[in-house]
Protein backbone atom coordinates (compact mmCIF):
# COMPACT_ATOMS: atom_id res chain seq x y z
CA UNK A 1 0.00 0.00 0.00
CA UNK A 2 1.57 3.29 -1.09
CA UNK A 3 2.19 5.95 2.00
CA UNK A 4 -0.01 9.20 1.27
CA UNK A 5 1.66 11.86 -0.84
CA UNK A 6 2.45 15.14 0.61
CA UNK A 7 3.59 18.03 -1.36
CA UNK A 8 5.71 20.61 0.15
CA UNK A 9 6.43 23.49 -1.91
CA UNK A 10 10.35 24.25 -2.56
CA UNK A 11 12.25 27.00 -1.35
CA UNK A 12 13.04 29.31 -4.71
CA UNK A 13 16.09 31.66 -2.51
CA UNK A 14 19.58 31.43 -2.95
CA UNK A 15 21.11 30.62 0.50
CA UNK A 16 24.25 32.19 -0.43
CA UNK A 17 23.47 35.79 0.74
CA UNK A 18 24.00 38.01 3.17
CA UNK A 19 20.94 37.51 5.37
CA UNK A 20 22.09 34.10 7.48
CA UNK A 21 18.21 33.85 8.06
CA UNK A 22 17.67 32.48 4.47
CA UNK A 23 20.26 30.14 5.07
CA UNK A 24 18.57 29.07 8.42
CA UNK A 25 14.93 28.69 6.50
CA UNK A 26 16.88 26.66 3.91
CA UNK A 27 19.03 24.44 6.04
CA UNK A 28 15.99 23.53 8.06
CA UNK A 29 13.89 22.37 5.23
CA UNK A 30 15.05 19.32 4.93
CA UNK A 31 14.28 18.62 8.74
CA UNK A 32 10.41 19.48 8.18
CA UNK A 33 10.31 16.86 5.54
CA UNK A 34 11.89 14.20 7.98
CA UNK A 35 9.48 15.31 10.44
CA UNK A 36 6.45 14.69 8.33
CA UNK A 37 8.19 11.47 6.51
CA UNK A 38 8.34 10.31 10.67
CA UNK A 39 4.48 9.69 10.37
CA UNK A 40 4.32 7.80 7.84
CA UNK A 41 3.61 9.73 5.08
CA UNK A 42 5.78 10.68 1.75
CA UNK A 43 6.99 13.35 1.00
CA UNK A 44 7.14 15.33 -2.52
CA UNK A 45 8.85 18.53 -3.18
CA UNK A 46 6.68 20.68 -5.59
CA UNK A 47 7.27 23.79 -7.70
CA UNK A 48 3.75 24.48 -9.33
CA UNK A 49 0.68 23.62 -7.79
CA UNK A 50 -1.34 21.22 -9.48
CA UNK A 51 -2.52 18.62 -6.14
CA UNK A 52 -4.49 16.37 -8.02
CA UNK A 53 -2.09 13.57 -6.97
CA UNK A 54 -1.76 14.39 -3.21
CA UNK A 55 -3.40 13.90 0.00
CA UNK A 56 -1.83 17.21 1.70
CA UNK A 57 0.01 20.14 1.69
CA UNK A 58 3.04 20.75 4.10
CA UNK A 59 4.07 25.10 4.29
CA UNK A 60 7.31 25.44 5.29
CA UNK A 61 9.57 28.15 7.15
CA UNK A 62 11.48 30.72 4.94
CA UNK A 63 11.30 34.65 4.00
CA UNK A 64 8.84 37.50 4.80
CA UNK A 65 5.98 37.87 2.43
CA UNK A 66 5.83 40.87 0.73
CA UNK A 67 3.45 43.89 2.69
CA UNK A 68 1.81 44.47 -0.45
CA UNK A 69 0.18 41.15 -0.46
CA UNK A 70 -2.03 42.03 3.00
CA UNK A 71 -2.28 45.83 2.34
CA UNK A 72 0.83 46.58 5.00
CA UNK A 73 3.75 48.79 5.16
CA UNK A 74 6.05 48.55 2.33
CA UNK A 75 9.02 50.40 3.82
CA UNK A 76 9.13 47.73 6.95
CA UNK A 77 12.23 46.32 7.56
CA UNK A 78 11.49 42.78 5.94
CA UNK A 79 14.12 40.30 4.23
CA UNK A 80 13.88 38.04 1.46
CA UNK A 81 11.03 39.37 0.00
CA UNK A 82 10.44 36.63 -2.88
CA UNK A 83 7.77 37.34 -5.40
CA UNK A 84 7.86 33.86 -6.64
CA UNK A 85 7.96 32.34 -3.69
CA UNK A 86 4.89 34.22 -2.69
CA UNK A 87 2.73 33.35 -5.68
CA UNK A 88 4.05 29.21 -5.11
CA UNK A 89 3.26 29.54 -1.69
CA UNK A 90 -0.18 31.49 -1.76
CA UNK A 91 -1.38 30.07 -4.69
CA UNK A 92 -0.89 26.20 -3.51
CA UNK A 93 -2.59 27.17 0.09
CA UNK A 94 -5.40 27.87 -2.47
CA UNK A 95 -5.07 24.87 -4.19
CA UNK A 96 -5.18 22.77 -1.16
CA UNK A 97 -8.08 24.66 0.26
CA UNK A 98 -9.97 24.44 -2.75
CA UNK A 99 -9.41 20.44 -2.93
CA UNK A 100 -10.04 20.23 0.78
CA UNK A 101 -6.58 18.52 1.45
CA UNK A 102 -5.19 18.50 4.88
CA UNK A 103 -2.74 21.45 5.35
CA UNK A 104 0.06 21.95 8.42
CA UNK A 105 1.96 25.70 8.26
CA UNK A 106 5.20 26.23 10.00
CA UNK A 107 6.49 29.62 10.96
CA UNK A 108 5.97 31.30 7.39
CA UNK A 109 3.33 28.37 6.27
CA UNK A 110 1.23 30.01 9.10
CA UNK A 111 1.85 33.64 7.80
CA UNK A 112 1.18 32.53 4.32
CA UNK A 113 -2.53 30.85 5.56
CA UNK A 114 -3.39 33.89 7.33
CA UNK A 115 -2.74 35.89 4.58
CA UNK A 116 -4.39 33.41 2.35
CA UNK A 117 -7.75 34.08 4.40
CA UNK A 118 -7.25 37.52 4.58
CA UNK A 119 -5.65 38.15 7.58
CA UNK A 120 -2.52 40.83 7.75
CA UNK A 121 0.99 40.95 9.71
CA UNK A 122 2.53 42.48 11.39
CA UNK A 123 5.65 43.92 9.60
CA UNK A 124 8.46 43.62 12.40
CA UNK A 125 8.10 42.32 15.57
CA UNK A 126 9.59 44.27 18.72
CA UNK A 127 10.33 41.67 21.52
CA UNK A 128 11.23 37.99 22.10
CA UNK A 129 10.60 35.67 19.32
CA UNK A 130 13.49 36.96 16.79
CA UNK A 131 16.84 34.74 16.31
CA UNK A 132 19.62 35.77 17.97
CA UNK A 133 23.03 36.01 16.84
CA UNK A 134 25.53 33.31 18.44
CA UNK A 135 28.22 35.71 18.19
CA UNK A 136 30.02 33.54 15.35
CA UNK A 137 28.00 34.97 12.38
CA UNK A 138 25.23 32.12 13.00
CA UNK A 139 21.67 32.36 14.57
CA UNK A 140 20.12 30.95 17.82
CA UNK A 141 16.36 29.79 18.32
CA UNK A 142 14.67 31.66 21.30
CA UNK A 143 12.97 29.81 23.28
CA UNK A 144 9.52 30.96 25.57
CA UNK A 145 6.94 29.20 26.34
CA UNK A 146 3.12 29.38 24.99
CA UNK A 147 -0.44 28.96 26.03
CA UNK A 148 -2.35 25.85 24.14
CA UNK A 149 -6.15 26.35 24.06
CA UNK A 150 -7.31 22.28 25.18
CA UNK A 151 -9.83 22.15 22.81
CA UNK A 152 -7.52 22.07 20.08
CA UNK A 153 -6.28 19.61 17.39
CA UNK A 154 -2.65 20.38 18.66
CA UNK A 155 -3.52 20.39 22.29
CA UNK A 156 -3.81 16.12 21.82
CA UNK A 157 -0.74 16.24 20.81
CA UNK A 158 1.38 18.15 23.17
CA UNK A 159 2.51 16.79 26.91
CA UNK A 160 0.62 19.95 28.63
CA UNK A 161 -1.37 22.67 28.18
CA UNK A 162 1.64 25.21 28.41
CA UNK A 163 4.97 24.21 26.02
CA UNK A 164 8.68 25.95 25.95
CA UNK A 165 9.16 26.09 21.84
CA UNK A 166 11.76 27.62 19.55
CA UNK A 167 11.07 30.76 17.87
CA UNK A 168 12.81 32.25 14.57
CA UNK A 169 10.35 35.00 13.37
CA UNK A 170 10.05 38.65 13.54
CA UNK A 171 6.45 38.71 12.08
CA UNK A 172 3.32 37.62 13.36
CA UNK A 173 -0.05 37.65 12.81
CA UNK A 174 -2.27 40.75 13.36
CA UNK A 175 -5.17 40.46 11.87
CA UNK A 176 -6.80 36.77 12.13
CA UNK A 177 -7.49 35.59 8.50
CA UNK A 178 -11.47 34.83 8.05
CA UNK A 179 -11.72 31.80 9.85
CA UNK A 180 -9.00 31.10 11.35
CA UNK A 181 -8.55 30.82 15.31
CA UNK A 182 -5.95 31.12 17.85
CA UNK A 183 -5.00 27.77 19.24
CA UNK A 184 -1.92 28.71 20.56
CA UNK A 185 -0.48 32.18 22.36
CA UNK A 186 2.73 33.12 23.92
CA UNK A 187 2.64 35.77 26.91
CA UNK A 188 3.16 38.44 25.05
CA UNK A 189 -0.04 38.15 23.27
CA UNK A 190 1.52 36.59 20.01
CA UNK A 191 -0.20 34.05 18.23
CA UNK A 192 1.78 30.99 17.76
CA UNK A 193 -0.87 28.77 16.00
CA UNK A 194 -4.01 28.87 14.26
CA UNK A 195 -6.47 26.01 13.21
CA UNK A 196 -9.78 26.31 10.92
CA UNK A 197 -12.91 24.69 13.03
CA UNK A 198 -14.19 23.62 9.59
CA UNK A 199 -11.02 23.15 7.16
CA UNK A 200 -8.49 20.77 8.00
CA UNK A 201 -5.85 23.25 9.11
CA UNK A 202 -3.19 23.47 11.50
CA UNK A 203 -0.24 25.61 11.56
CA UNK A 204 2.34 26.68 14.29
CA UNK A 205 4.23 30.01 14.27
CA UNK A 206 7.01 28.29 16.16
CA UNK A 207 9.96 26.14 14.82
CA UNK A 208 9.08 22.43 16.30
CA UNK A 209 12.36 21.30 13.72
CA UNK A 210 14.84 23.22 15.91
CA UNK A 211 17.49 21.24 17.82
CA UNK A 212 16.68 20.97 21.17
CA UNK A 213 13.02 20.65 20.91
CA UNK A 214 11.70 17.33 22.68
CA UNK A 215 10.61 14.62 20.19
CA UNK A 216 7.17 14.69 21.40
CA UNK A 217 7.00 18.47 21.32
CA UNK A 218 8.59 18.33 17.58
CA UNK A 219 6.84 15.71 16.48
CA UNK A 220 3.28 16.99 18.05
CA UNK A 221 2.08 19.48 14.76
CA UNK A 222 3.17 16.63 12.26
CA UNK A 223 1.04 14.30 14.41
CA UNK A 224 -2.11 16.37 14.09
CA UNK A 225 -1.58 16.50 10.29
CA UNK A 226 -0.95 13.22 10.16
CA UNK A 227 -4.42 12.49 11.61
CA UNK A 228 -6.28 14.69 9.43
CA UNK A 229 -4.79 13.20 6.26
CA UNK A 230 -5.76 9.64 7.72
CA UNK A 231 -9.02 11.14 8.29
CA UNK A 232 -9.77 12.45 5.20
CA UNK A 233 -8.41 9.25 3.35
CA UNK A 234 -10.76 7.02 6.00
CA UNK A 235 -13.47 9.20 4.68
CA UNK A 236 -13.33 8.84 1.00
CA UNK A 237 -12.87 5.10 1.02
CA UNK A 238 -15.83 4.88 3.13
CA UNK A 239 -17.83 7.60 0.34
Amino acid sequence: MSLPRIAMPARLSDADGADARVGLANAIFDDVAALVRAEGLDVVVVRGTDLASFDGLVLPGGGDIDPARYGGDASAPCYDVNPAQDDLDLEIAAAAVAAGIPILGVCRGLQVLNVAFGGTLVEDLPGGHVPASDGCGGLEWTWHPVAVAPDSRLAGELPGETVSVASGHHQAIRDLGEGLVATAVADDGVIEAVEHPDLPIVAVQWHPEAEGTPYELASAPFAAFADLVRERSASLFRG
